[in-house]
């Protein structure tokens, strides 16, 4: 994967939740990746938020040594070189909705939950196929389990009065672009010689 992967993952998971509006009737749901703010807001209700919130390396999957890869080169001709590690991230996402009273707030709240639920491998999606390249690659968005008092924490930081939502995670990995070509031994030559 390449460095659109972080976007790609917002705007497919967008694509793919206003769609799902759509299909199941919901009028004129805008689908964005703003920060909540509900004056801000005011004007683009009914809405639905999947903001990306939180960027961070994931310690656990942290690979530290270089590959092999072999390639062909402009003329066709095979090489090999060491790859240094891909990063791996977690992307963070908040999701949470906007309408102009409680009971379509939470219609599209649960829908939206639904719609990530029954699509959570983010592979299959028609969009991400630009980036991803081997079954390897393979990137799930599953929700997090947030504490009311996590949550509350999330909004405070904001400065936004405490909504009902969801958090959610993907992870994903950034091919490095640096390498370091190398040729293997092809042939060892020992040459002994007797000491006078």
């Amino acid at each position: 994967m390449n460095h659109k992967i972080i976007q790609l993952v917002t705007s497919s998971v967008l694509g793919l939740l206003k769609e799902d509006f759509k299909r199941m009737g919901f009028k004129r749901v805008e689908c964005l990746n703003w920060q909540p703010n509900t004056s801000k807001l005011a004007n683009e209700m009914p809405c639905c938020i999947f903001y990306l919130y939180s960027v961070t390396e994931n310690q656990e999957l942290k690979e530290r040594d270089p590959y092999q890869v072999k390639d062909k080169d402009a003329d066709g001709n095979m090489y090999e070189f060491l790859r240094q590690p891909p990063i791996k991230l977690d992307l963070r996402y908040l999701l949470c909705a906007y309408a102009e009273d409680p009971d379509t707030e939470q219609q599209m709240l649960g829908r939206a939950i639904l719609c990530l639920y029954d699509n959570s491998d983010l592979s299959k999606l028609e969009d991400m196929k630009e980036v991803i390249k081997h079954p390897a690659d393979k990137v799930a968005l599953r929700m997090l389990p947030f504490t009311p008092e996590e949550q509350l924490n999330f909004w405070r930081a904001l400065r936004e009065p405490m909504r009902a939502g969801g958090f959610y995670q993907a992870t994903v990995h950034i091919q490095s672009e640096r390498q370091r070509r190398f040729r293997r031994v092809e042939e060892r030559v020992l040459d002994i010689h007797q000491k006078e």
